[in-house]
């Protein structure tokens, strides 16, 4: 398993390479949501973002290798974890969570299990990628209540984390956002009939051996907010074979990361050629 302290070494060691490392924001607990970046701040940019669902922690450390070994112009900006305090509780259980009135709401949401290992959401029981002013509140698996996965809040951008990665994203105004999630090896791209520059999407598909696939039946996903307010390309990558654990995925790192060394890569001569030509 992926600790805090790994991330945080991990971190570190890229911070030594050359690396930018930085804080966009903070979760519920006050957890730090870092950001890493690599090239040149000229021109064209990408934004990487992975574990926004709490349960699917074994991201981090796959876009952290895809950090580690980019070495191209084109700027790189990552967050490799956005659900901080989500990705903890699924680690660690309530021991995670300081706050008293905190630890009994979330075992009262998870049905008095202590067992978090499948929880999606944030510690307001906000399912982050279902948080976004995307025809929000639309999709099909949405719920209105509090629940480890799919609540969508009280309000689009409700959460300090979606706010983080919105406010982010407007601040650095990427030419592409890649979205990092588990499970099924397939790649998600569009939003009600919104597509911009499918090409993209193909390419990867093509270098990873994932299926490509157009968006359905979702709604008020950070991904489908940037496509649909930029008219730019944004994926939904979903790693790791779909018959595998959660948890299990963590021990699938490098084989993950070997189908997606090339992603960045892709994006970036990418940039350069539609938006830095």
């Amino acid at each position: 398993m992926f600790t805090w302290q790994d991330y945080e070494q991990s971190l570190s060691a890229l911070r030594k390479s050359g690396a930018r490392v930085f804080v966009v924001g903070h979760a519920l607990s006050g957890r730090p949501i870092y950001g890493v970046f690599k090239g040149s701040f000229e021109g064209g940019q990408i934004l990487l973002q992975a574990a926004i669902h709490a349960r699917e922690g074994a991201t981090t450390p796959v876009v952290l290798k895809m950090m580690e070994n980019y070495s191209g112009g084109v700027g790189v900006w990552c967050l490799p974890m956005v659900d901080p305090d989500g990705v903890e509780l699924c680690r660690l259980g309530l021991e995670s969570v300081s706050d008293e009135e905190n630890r009994r709401f979330l075992l009262d949401v998870n049905g008095g299990s202590e067992d978090f290992s499948l929880w999606k959401a944030n510690l307001n029981a906000v399912d982050l990628n279902v948080n976004f002013p995307a025809k929000w509140g639309t999709g099909t698996q949405n719920v209105t209540y509090p629940a480890p996965g799919n609540y969508i809040g009280s309000y689009p951008l409700s959460e300090p984390e979606s706010r983080a990665l919105h406010d982010f994203s407007l601040k650095i105004q990427p030419s592409i956002t890649l979205s990092y999630h588990a499970k099924g090896e397939l790649i998600y791209k569009g939003f009600e009939g919104v597509d911009p520059y499918p090409r993209l999407a193909e390419e990867i598909g093509a270098a990873t051996g994932y299926g490509v696939y157009e968006s359905a039946g979702s709604a008020g996903g950070y991904k489908d907010w940037f496509v649909t307010t930029s008219y730019l390309p944004g994926l939904t990558i979903e790693v790791g074979e779909s018959g595998l654990s959660y948890e299990r995925l963590f021990e699938q790192t490098e084989s993950i990361y070997a189908r997606n060394a090339q992603v960045l890569d892709i994006c970036a001569r990418f940039v350069q050629d539609i938006f830095n030509g």
